[in-house]
């Protein structure tokens, strides 16, 4: 059994062990050197916390286990090249170990009055060399340096350094203005001491904590343009952290305002912060929390590209563009793309924002952002389809085509496969006419001959009313012709503008599919072939061919069960393409019953959900 040394003193509160060596050595009439080879090892070995010199040096002094571990705690205990455990906490060693002591001149010369001997009583406190603490609790003195030595012998003996520095702690040279703790410094002391934390932050790692709070405080300080003090900033920072994320969010809210009220979408005042959690602690879990707050704020107001990475996580997908980024991504000028993307409802009109923090989800809007690099002016469209310019004047002003915009100042509004779709209709239906058959001409002339609209008549064609002959060797829209007599005799079922699709209070399934945006070929006779919607085949009265018809209560059927894009417009007054981005946002297809394609139709139930959010 080792003997205990004759003169021994119990650890005092929070002491550090190379201050209880020093203080064992003074007592037993010897310096820290000395004391340490007068046991059987080198005063090295104790600062390098050797397992066999701590074990031989707390047998000597009478320590128990308790007392060990705690003097252990205080002082920070090596897990590996940069880590130690400090008061049950990871800390990097540089937050602990500086080659500046400091502490708490009211402290020591406490301890010092009245003694005989005053290196006997001096201690240095664990809770010194934390480096967010700055404020001795007790006292209200600020931390103060004491001495500075880079080697770790001449700075951890501090017997000899109090000695050195004795008769300027009682004269008070090292005194300074007395500070009142706040809320962090009774925060950090209480947690060091008790190890307990009623805030939010005993959900984070402490040396995390106490530098987001650094962090956090020192950036608002700048925003509100004041001097960013290190204690005014923690201060403030920790009356933030310690609510939570919720309040931690709005104030990086704050933080990334610009001064017209819109978003920053650069780091500005956020840069310290990502210095701090992606290079200098990088591969330090213990910013996990904090880092994952971060990166959510950013992520919604950011347009950060698919593949990018983002304080440690690379980007699935993109979630935001911005005018910038979407032109990038598309090869289109951002004075276009800001047309299309303002209609479809991303932006409001009198949204005055730069280019680069115009932002919107990217995911609403991807499908326009493809399709506008593939739309056409007139010209290549007329070339495209066949069509002379007055052919296509009158395709749009009956709606039979419709621009994917209508935004004036848009030179390529057109979708060619609309054209196209509408020239394998007629074809499908189309007899081979020859050039020279007379009492046939085009439909933009027999328009023009009796006035009956280019709509119309390409109506009474898709209804089986009006049959339709394509010419040899002419390419297009303008190679479809009608009978001229035809045309006229179906002219006296009515005035002009009547509708031949509705016999008594039916209308054919083909012209109620128009008027609900349906216009691909054969998509609703498929919804009503599939028995999913109600309608009656019947044979034409006058062409004497079958067709589809509906009733009233047909079409109340549908819309009790469906919508259309269309339908959707009609019924909340807003843009269609804001409509069709937050179904794609939410995940909505249209019906596609055993996969097979029945147009623009979706679930009336799938839809309404999101239809309320729009509106709300």
């Amino acid at each position: 059994m080792v003997d205990k040394l004759r003169l021994a003193v119990e650890p005092c509160d929070r002491e550090t062990l190379p201050s209880y060596f020093s203080r064992m050595a003074a007592i037993n009439g010897t310096d820290t050197a000395g004391f340490a080879l007068d046991l059987g090892f080198s005063f090295k070995r104790i600062l390098e916390q050797d397992e066999l010199a701590v074990a031989a040096f707390a047998a000597r002094s009478g320590l128990t286990q308790d007392q060990l571990s705690t003097l252990l705690s205080w002082t920070g205990e090596r897990i590996g090249d940069v880590r130690m455990r400090y008061r049950g906490e990871v800390f990097i060693s540089r937050a602990l170990r500086s080659p500046t002591v400091r502490g708490c001149p009211h402290c020591l010369r406490e301890q010092a009055e009245g003694q005989t001997y005053p290196l006997r009583h001096m201690t240095i406190s664990g809770a010194w060399q934390c480096r967010g603490a700055d404020l001795c609790i007790r006292h209200h003195h600020p931390l103060v340096p004491l001495w500075t030595y880079s080697r770790p012998l001449e700075r951890y003996n501090i017997g000899a350094r109090l000695a050195e520095i004795l008769p300027d702690i009682a004269a008070r040279r090292f005194d300074s203005e007395l500070i009142e703790p706040s809320a962090y410094d009774r925060w950090l002391d209480h947690r060091l001491f008790q190890g307990n934390d009623d805030t939010w932050l005993a959900t984070q790692p402490l040396f995390a904590a106490m530098t987001f709070c650094g962090l956090l405080g020192a950036a608002l300080l700048n925003k509100q343009g004041e001097e960013s003090e290190d204690r005014k900033a923690k201060s403030l920072g920790f009356v933030v952290a310690s609510q939570g994320p919720d309040a931690i969010r709005e104030e990086l809210g704050r933080l990334t305002l610009a001064e017209d009220g819109g978003d920053a979408v650069t780091r500005g005042e956020l840069a310290p912060i990502f210095k701090t959690f992606d290079r200098l602690y990088r591969h330090d879990d213990a910013f996990d929390g904090f880092r994952d707050i971060v990166r959510a704020h950013v992520l919604e107001i950011w347009p950060i590209a698919a593949g990018e990475e983002i304080l440690g996580q690379i980007m699935v997908e993109r979630r935001l563009h911005s005018l910038t980024s979407a032109s990038k991504e598309t090869g289109i000028g951002t004075a276009v793309l800001n047309d299309f993307l303002t209609e479809a409802g991303a932006f409001s009109s009198d949204d005055a924002r730069s280019d680069a923090r115009k932002t919107f989800n990217a995911r609403e809007f991807q499908a326009l952002l493809d399709e506008i690099p593939t739309l056409v002016g007139r010209i290549a469209m007329r070339r495209a389809i066949g069509a002379t310019l007055a052919e296509l004047k009158s395709l749009e002003a009956d709606d039979v085509l419709v621009p994917r915009t209508k935004v004036r100042t848009i030179k390529s509004p057109w979708r060619v496969r609309d054209g196209l779709a509408l020239l394998e209709e007629l074809e499908l239906q189309a007899i081979p006419i020859d050039e020279d058959t007379p009492g046939w001409d085009t439909i933009q002339l027999v328009h023009k001959r009796l006035g009956v609209s280019v709509g119309r008549v390409i109506n009474e064609i898709r209804d089986g009313n009006l049959g339709v002959g394509k010419r040899r060797d002419v390419f297009g829209d303008h190679g479809f012709v009608v009978q001229i007599a035809e045309v006229e005799r179906l002219t006296k079922h009515g005035p002009q503008g009547a509708k031949s699709t509705t016999i008594g209070n039916e209308i054919s399934a083909a012209a109620f599919a128009r008027s609900i945006g349906v216009r691909e070929k054969g998509a609703f006779l498929a919804l009503i072939e599939g028995g999913h919607t109600p309608a009656t085949e019947i044979s034409h009265p006058v062409m004497k061919r079958p067709q589809w018809r509906m009733t009233s209560s047909d079409i109340t059927a549908f819309h009790e069960t469906f919508t259309t894009p269309t339908v959707m417009a009609e019924e909340s007054g807003m843009h269609r393409n804001t409509i069709l981005a937050a179904l794609a946002a939410g995940d909505v297809h249209a019906f596609q019953p055993d996969g097979v394609n029945v147009g623009p139709i979706y679930l009336r139930d799938e839809v309404e959900a999101i239809l309320r959010n729009l509106v709300i």
